[in-house]
């Protein structure tokens, strides 16, 4: 029950961000945080797949306004977020 609780508590609000908040669209297409769906199992501990790797590639002109936001700071600057960049090669 634990496991699931602290599961839900790094998932829900990342969900939530993914949902609810909108972006900007950048200069070179448009932002879209769904599209990293892909990346939420290696957010939780997991290896990025090719698809979250893609995703974060097609999203890099994003990645400024992403950080600027503070409702997904934390998730750029996390160490979970460091790790799939390195992982992806970015």
């Amino acid at each position: 029950m634990g496991l699931k609780l602290k599961a839900c508590s790094v998932i829900c609000p990342l969900l939530l961000v993914l949902l609810i908040v909108s972006v900007q669209p950048s200069s070179a297409g448009t932002c879209s945080l769904s599209s990293l769906s892909s990346c939420l199992p290696a957010y939780e501990g997991g290896k990025p797949t090719s698809s979250c790797c893609g995703a974060l590639k097609s999203q890099l002109s994003c990645f400024c306004s992403y950080a600027s936001n503070p409702s997904y700071k934390s998730y750029m600057y996390s160490s979970s977020g460091h790790k799939i960049a390195a992982d992806c090669g970015l």
